[in-house]
Parts: structure tokens; C-alpha cells; sequence
């Protein structure tokens, strides 16, 4: 490094207020008029000289933080198959079959295609031709079911009034009763299926838990696609709680699920999962259960199941495990997702609206992409309220507490927006093939 360079990095330490301004300024004198530096004040120069290198690296890093923030999720944006534009992570997505499209855009599909889609996948170069997805009167498409009953009597009573005046009246009478007898099998018919729409309107949106006594408590299940709590203070059973609800739904419902954890070794977890009967390993070997060790400064090289060098580094903020997360969504086209626990993730932050807007985002990229969320949260009722209340469709809140002079484990439902819920303190009872919720 040459005289001017020195004397340049000098001038920038006394702009970033480093060391003491009266030495640096003796020390560019000197370097300016070509006299000797003595050993101390080689030192301090050296000093000097590595303070501007990291501010340097920091201001590198920023910079890169920055970038990547930018393009974090361009990889994993989708685009919608109606407009062909890509859903951005602040908008509402409905995904059918191997199809995505804006809520807007699938709203805009008549009623007869939507349903098309549904029963068998079409070739994607076809339907985004606009005659296919052409809109039409929405209201000749959303069939009132009690004009088809009024207009099918007006049919019935017209043959029977042209049979009463061309035939004798003993045929007609039989002619009615047929027609009677007809009518009312058209308005069983009619009453059912306007039953079973508003029936399967409420409940295909809901999820069951697989947790014994859970689902009663809340109507028969969790709304689909949405994020949820579960918060309490250590010990009260929220990572059983959040593996017991991953393993169920990919055992018995076919609902593969990721799991992150980042406080606990997958291996220490595995074995625990064991004494309630929950193998595992077996459904990883399968590609129903992903599981990804994300504990802090460090994402294991290896990650179960799997070997990506996407999973390899240091830990990182909010934006980083979105992209994580989705990129694993995606190989085991997940509909399940556990965190445990976002605490430890939310410590990273110094800025708590930083924090916020990173979890605001990741919460409605897993929305987006069709996933029901439960995110673990550390907290106990002498804490104030923390800020992951604030964003997420629905709160359980789990405690130990003391009941008839015996420590019991508790879950209460704070709040689950959508859906009817129990609000009384519900004691938990540990089986041996996991958490049981029992009566209040």
C-alpha cells in the first residue's frame, strides 16, 4: 500500500471517529513529508488499518444482506395460470390441482371450469387461453336451487291440467299422484344437494388435528391455510403438541408436513417421539415428514432425509427460513408446517419492527403457498404479549397450572379466527400414544 493510500485510509478512520484524532493526524504529517513511522506508531496504524477493513466487510455485508433481500424469494415466486403474472407474497392465492392462480383471477372462472379443474388436471398451455377462461354471467352460472323447484311445479301442473281436460278425470287423478310423487323425489334431490354445498362450503376448510378432544373444541378442526400459536412457557407441552399434530396428519390423513427446529437435536427428538409410539423415520423415508435442524449459528450440513447445499450455512432471519421453508414445501408438496420455536429466531432482531414485518412475511408466503401453520412461541402469562400474537389467524394458549392440588398441563384457545371454539381452560392428559385433551 503506497503513501497516498495510507494517508486516504487514515482520513477515513478520523471520519469514522476511530482511535484518536491527534495521532492520526501526527501520523499523516509524517507520511506526507516521507518521515520514519516509529514501531508504536506502526502499531496504531495497523490498528487503524484493520478497524477500516471491517467497517469495509460490514458495510459488504449490508449491502449483500440487502441484494438478497431483494431477490430472496424471485426462485420461488409462482405465477398465476389465468394472467400468467406472479403472485406476489402480500397476495391471496387459491392453488387447485397443479394450477395457481390470484383469488381475483380464480373468482373471475366460471363455476362450470373451476370444477373441471378440480376433477382431472388439465395441460397447462390449454387453460390459459382466455376462451377457456372466459367470464361469463356469473348468474347463470350460480343456480338458484329453489327456481328449479318452481320451475319444475309449473311443468307438473301443466301436464296435469292438459291431461285433466283431454282425458277423463280417474287417469288424471293417477297421472297426478305420479306427478306428485315425482315432484317430491326433484325437491329431495334439490334440498340435498343445496345442503351438501353449504355443508362442504364449511367444513373442506377445515383440517383435523389428530389430537384426541382437540377438534370437538373447535368446531371439528383448524382453518386450512392459516397460521396459528402455540404459546406457553416451557414444559407445557407445545413441541409434542406441534409433532403430534405434523405426525398425525401425514399418518392418518395423507398431509405430509415440515418440521424446523431450532432448540432441539432431530436425533434427541426422534427418540423422545418414540415412547409415544411415532416412528419417524419412517415417514421421512417415505417424503411424508420433513425435518430441519435450524438451530441457532448453524444449519446442520445434513438435513434429514435430505442433502442440499441450499441447507448448509449459517443460521439465518426470517427472510432466509421463508425461502427454506418453501423450498422444502415444495419437495414433499407439504400441507403441514411446525416451527419450534419462533422465539429463538425473533432473539436475532434488536428492531422488534423489523421482526414483525419478517414474520408478517414468512406467515403469508406459507399462506400463499397452501399450508397450515402452527408457529411454537415461548411465553408465560407474567410476560407481556408478544408481537407473533399479533399476526397469526388464531392463539392456544398452553400452561401448567395447579388443579385439585396436582400439577396439570392446560390448553385454552385464546383465539381462532373463523371457527366456534371452546374458551374454558381444558386440562391435558398424557397417553402413551401422545397429548389427550379432556373436559373442562
Amino acid at each position: 500500500m503506497n503513501d497516498d493510500e495510507l494517508v486516504a485510509k487514515l482520513e477515513e478512520s478520523m471520519q469514522h471517529n476511530l482511535g484518536d484524532w491527534g495521532r492520526t493526524q501526527y501520523l499523516i504529517e509524517r507520511i506526507q513529508k516521507r518521515q520514519e513511522i516509529f514501531q508504536s506508531d506502526k502499531k496504531y496504524l495497523d490498528r487503524m488499518l484493520n478497524e477500516i477493513q471491517k467497517i469495509h466487510q460490514r458495510d459488504l455485508e449490508v449491502e449483500k444482506t440487502e441484494r438478497t433481500k431483494q431477490r430472496i424469494f424471485v426462485q420461488d415466486l409462482i405465477k398465476c395460470d389465468r394472467c400468467e403474472s406472479e403472485i406476489g407474497l402480500n397476495q391471496r392465492a387459491i392453488r387447485k390441482k397443479d394450477f395457481w392462480f390470484h383469488e381475483l383471477c380464480y373468482d373471475d372462472i366460471p363455476i362450470s371450469k373451476q370444477i373441471e379443474i378440480t376433477k382431472q388436471p388439465l395441460d397447462k398451455q390449454t387453460i390459459k387461453y382466455d376462451d377457456y377462461f372466459k367470464i361469463e354471467d356469473k348468474s347463470s352460472v350460480n343456480q338458484f336451487y329453489p327456481f328449479q323447484i318452481i320451475f319444475t311445479s309449473a311443468i307438473l301442473i301443466s301436464l296435469i291440467a292438459s291431461i285433466y281436460f283431454l282425458f277423463d278425470k280417474f287417469f288424471s287423478i293417477v297421472i297426478a299422484i305420479v306427478c306428485t310423487a315425482l315432484f317430491i323425489v326433484i325437491y329431495k334431490s334439490q334440498f340435498k344437494m343445496f345442503n351438501n354445498k353449504k355443508y362442504n362450503q364449511t367444513h373442506t376448510s377445515l383440517i383435523k388435528t389428530g389430537i384426541p378432544g382437540l377438534d370437538s373444541m373447535i368446531s371439528g378442526g383448524l382453518k386450512k391455510n392459516r397460521s396459528v400459536i402455540i404459546s406457553g412457557p416451557p414444559g407445557s407441552g407445545k413441541t409434542t403438541f406441534g409433532l403430534q399434530f405434523l405426525y398425525s396428519g401425514a399418518r392418518d390423513f395423507d398431509e405430509p408436513g415440515v418440521y424446523v427446529t431450532m432448540s432441539q437435536n432431530i436425533d434427541e427428538i426422534k427418540n423422545d417421539c418414540k415412547s409415544f409410539g411415532w416412528d419417524f423415520d419412517d415417514l421421512i423415508n417415505k417424503d411424508k415428514i420433513m425435518m430441519i435442524d435450524a438451530r441457532p449459528f448453524k444449519i446442520q450440513d445434513e438435513m434429514i432425509g435430505k442433502d442440499d447445499s441450499l441447507y448448509r450455512g449459517e443460521q439465518m432471519p426470517f427472510e432466509h427460513l421463508t425461502k427454506l421453508l418453501l423450498s422444502s414445501i415444495k419437495r414433499i408438496e407439504a400441507k403441514r408446517v411446525v416451527i419450534d420455536s419462533v422465539t429463538i429466531l425473533a432473539m436475532q432482531y434488536l428492531d422488534k419492527f423489523y421482526m414483525r414485518q419478517g414474520l408478517q412475511g414468512m406467515i403469508q408466503a406459507l399462506e400463499n403457498y397452501g399450508v397450515t401453520s402452527l408457529i411454537i412461541s415461548e411465553h408465560s402469562e407474567n410476560n407481556e404479549i408478544p408481537l407473533e400474537w399479533f399476526v397469526t389467524s388464531g392463539i392456544i394458549q398452553m400452561n401448567n397450572q395447579i388443579i385439585a392440588n396436582t400439577p396439570r398441563q392446560t390448553i385454552q384457545i385464546k383465539k381462532l379466527r373463523g371457527v366456534k371454539h371452546s374458551q374454558q381452560i381444558h386440562p391435558i392428559r398424557l397417553e402413551v400414544d401422545g397429548l389427550h385433551i379432556l373436559e373442562a
